[in-house]
C-alpha cells in the first residue's frame, strides 16, 4: 500500500447545526492530513451547510439532496462513497467527533495484507458532550480481530451484536466495493450488515484504544425506530445471510443452521434495548423515562446485578442527578485493567 494513501472521510448529515463545528474540527486538527471529505447533506433546513461551506477547505466535498430520511441513509452513504478517491475509508457521523489521532494511527493497520476494516473503542456522549459509557472492545481476541476470517461471526450470528461502532471504522474500499458497498436490509442501518458481510471477507484490526466519540440522545435516529420490527429485520438479514454463504462459513468451520440460530435468540433478553434508552435519558435529565426504561429492561434480566444498577436509577430520579452513567465510565478503565492483568497471570503459568 502507498506509503501516506488518501483517506475518503464519508459523513451524511441531517439539522446537526449545534453538533457539526465539533465535527469539522475533530477533521480539521487531525495529525495525518491526506484526506478528503465528502458531506452529503440530506435536505438539513437548519443552517448545517451554511455552517459546513463557511470552512475554505479545498478537500471538503458538500453535496445536497432533497431530504430522503433515515430509512434511505444507506443510500446516502453510498452516494458519498461513489464519488470518493480515496483508497480508504473513514466513517463519521454527523454528530460524531474524532481524536487528533485517529486517522493517524488506523491508517498504519493496513500495511499489513488481508485487513479489510480497522476499528477502536469509544465514548459515548451526550447531547452536551458529557461521557456516558465506554465502550472496549470484545474480550476475546479472536472475535476483536476477525481472526480468522469469520471468527466475529460469534457475536454478530449468535448475540446479534453489531459491537463495532460506525465513527471509529476505516475500511479498505476495494474489498467493501466487492461486497457491493454498503448493505442495507428494511429497517436496519448500514453498519451491522456491511460489518458482518465483511467478516467473511478478511480480518479486522480492534485497536484497544478510543478512536471516536458517538453522540447518543433521545432524538437520535437509533431511538426513532421501531425495535420490534429492527429485530424482525436483524433476523430476516441473518437468515438469509446464512442461507447466502453456507458453503463459504462451511470452509471456514462454521456449521450454522437457521433453527439453531432462532433457538439461540430465543433466549436472548428480547428487552436489551430499553437498557440503552434509560442510560440516554438519564443523561439527558429524563428521570422518569430513564426509570420506566430500566423497568421494562428489567423484564428479561432479573439478575441481581442489573436489580443493583435499578437502585442507583431510583436514586438519580430521587436526587435529580445522574448516578449511572459516571459509575459506567469508571467501570471500563476498571474492566480493562482486570483483563490486562488476567492476561498477564495467563501467560505467567504457561
Amino acid at each position: 500500500m502507498i506509503t501516506r494513501p488518501l483517506i475518503s472521510i464519508l459523513t451524511p448529515v441531517f439539522n446537526q447545526s449545534f453538533h457539526i463545528k465539533q465535527t469539522i474540527g475533530s477533521v480539521l486538527n487531525q495529525t495525518y492530513q491526506n484526506w478528503e471529505w465528502v458531506i452529503v447533506d440530506d435536505g438539513s433546513t437548519d443552517g448545517t451547510g451554511d455552517i459546513i461551506t463557511s470552512v475554505k477547505d479545498s478537500r471538503i466535498k458538500y453535496i445536497f439532496q432533497e431530504h430522503a430520511g433515515r430509512y434511505h441513509l444507506t443510500e446516502t452513504r453510498s452516494k458519498a462513497l461513489y464519488l470518493c478517491n480515496g483508497d480508504l475509508i473513514a466513517m463519521l457521523d454527523g454528530d460524531d467527533y474524532w481524536p487528533e489521532c485517529k486517522l493517524e494511527l488506523q491508517v498504519k493497520d493496513f500495511n499489513s495484507p488481508g485487513i479489510v476494516l480497522s476499528y477502536g473503542e469509544c465514548v459515548i456522549v451526550n447531547e452536551n458532550g458529557r461521557k456516558m459509557q465506554y465502550m472496549t472492545l470484545p474480550s476475546d481476541p479472536h472475535i476483536a480481530n476477525n481472526n480468522p476470517v469469520g471468527s466475529s461471526l460469534k457475536l454478530f450470528l449468535l448475540k446479534r451484536d453489531c459491537f463495532i461502532t460506525n465513527s471509529t471504522v476505516m475500511l479498505n474500499k476495494k474489498a467493501l466495493l466487492d461486497i457491493g458497498g454498503f448493505l442495507g436490509a428494511g429497517e436496519l442501518a448500514h453498519d451491522f450488515t456491511t460489518w458482518t458481510r465483511l467478516s467473511l471477507e478478511g480480518r479486522f484490526v480492534g485497536n484497544p484504544r478510543c478512536l471516536g466519540y458517538r453522540r447518543s440522545h433521545l432524538s437520535s435516529t437509533v431511538y426513532k425506530r421501531n425495535q420490534e420490527v429492527k429485530m424482525n429485520a436483524v433476523h430476516d438479514f441473518l437468515r438469509e445471510f446464512v442461507l447466502l454463504n453456507k458453503q463459504r462459513l462451511a470452509d471456514l468451520g462454521f456449521f450454522y443452521d437457521t433453527a439453531i440460530l432462532e433457538a439461540h435468540w430465543e433466549k436472548l433478553n428480547p428487552y436489551a434495548h430499553y437498557y440503552t434508552r434509560a442510560v440516554t435519558a438519564l443523561s439527558c435529565g429524563s428521570f422518569r423515562e430513564g426509570r420506566l426504561a430500566f423497568k421494562k429492561f428489567l423484564l428479561g434480566d432479573t439478575s441481581l446485578k442489573q436489580k443493583l444498577i435499578y437502585l442507583f436509577v431510583i436514586l438519580s430520579s430521587l436526587v435529580r442527578l445522574d448516578l449511572v452513567n459516571p459509575l459506567a465510565v469508571l467501570r471500563a478503565p476498571v474492566k480493562k485493567i482486570r483483563h490486562a492483568f488476567g492476561k498477564l497471570h495467563s501467560e505467567g503459568n504457561r
